[in-house]
C-alpha cells in the first residue's frame, strides 16, 4: 500500500513537471529592418480611342402595315484580285550558287613531338595487331570474343584518327587496343 501511495505522488509530480513545460512558448525576438518599403505609383495608362467605320443606319420601320418596306440590296463586296505577273521560267538554286574551288584544309604544322606521338601509336598499334594474331578466336569464350572483336574496332579507329591528325584520340585507342590484345594473348 505504501508502494502504491508512492507511485501515485511520484506520478503527480511527473505530470505537474511535464505540464509546467507545455504552458511556456518560446518566441523568436525580431527586430524590425527598416521603415517599411515606399511603394511607387503604377504607371499611367494611356488609352487611344478606337477608330471605327460608322455602321449604316438601318431603314425606318414603315408606320402602317400596308406600305411595304423596300429591300435595299446592297451590292456584295467585290474582291480585289492582283494584276497577274507574267510567268517566269523556275530558276534552279542550285546552277545559281558558284562552284568553290578545291578546298584546302587547315591543319597546325607539324612538330617533333607529334612524330614522336605518331611513332608511339604506330607501335601499340603493331604490338595490338601481333598479340590478336597469336590468340585462337574460336578457343575464346563469348566475352573473350566480344573482346577481340572490340580490340580489332579500337586499331582501326586509331589508324583512322592518325588519318585525321587526331593523335591525342589514336593513342588512347592504341592503347587500349594494345591492353585489351595483351590480355587475350594471356589466356
Amino acid at each position: 500500500m505504501m508502494h502504491t501511495k508512492l507511485y501515485a505522488a511520484g506520478c503527480v509530480a511527473l505530470a505537474g513537471i511535464l505540464a509546467s513545460g507545455c504552458g511556456v512558448r518560446a518566441r523568436a525576438e525580431t527586430v524590425p529592418d527598416g521603415p517599411p518599403l515606399a511603394m511607387p505609383s503604377p504607371p499611367s495608362r494611356v488609352f487611344t480611342p478606337v477608330e471605327t467605320e460608322p455602321l449604316p443606319s438601318a431603314p425606318a420601320v414603315p408606320s402602317s402595315q400596308d406600305e411595304a418596306p423596300e429591300a435595299v440590296a446592297e451590292p456584295p463586296p467585290q474582291r480585289v484580285v492582283p494584276p497577274a505577273r507574267p510567268q517566269e521560267p523556275p530558276t534552279d538554286p542550285v546552277a545559281e550558287q558558284p562552284v568553290p574551288g578545291p578546298s584546302r584544309e587547315l591543319r597546325a604544322a607539324s612538330t617533333q613531338a607529334d612524330a614522336e606521338v605518331e611513332g608511339k601509336v604506330r607501335a601499340l598499334l603493331v604490338t595490338a595487331q601481333r598479340d590478336l594474331a597469336l590468340v585462337d578466336y574460336r578457343g575464346l569464350t563469348a566475352q573473350g570474343r566480344e573482346q577481340y572483336n572490340q580490340a580489332g574496332s579500337f586499331v582501326a579507329q586509331a589508324s583512322e584518327a592518325i588519318a585525321q591528325r587526331n593523335l591525342v584520340f589514336a593513342l588512347t585507342l592504341a592503347d587500349k587496343a594494345a591492353q585489351l590484345a595483351a590480355g587475350l594473348r594471356g589466356r
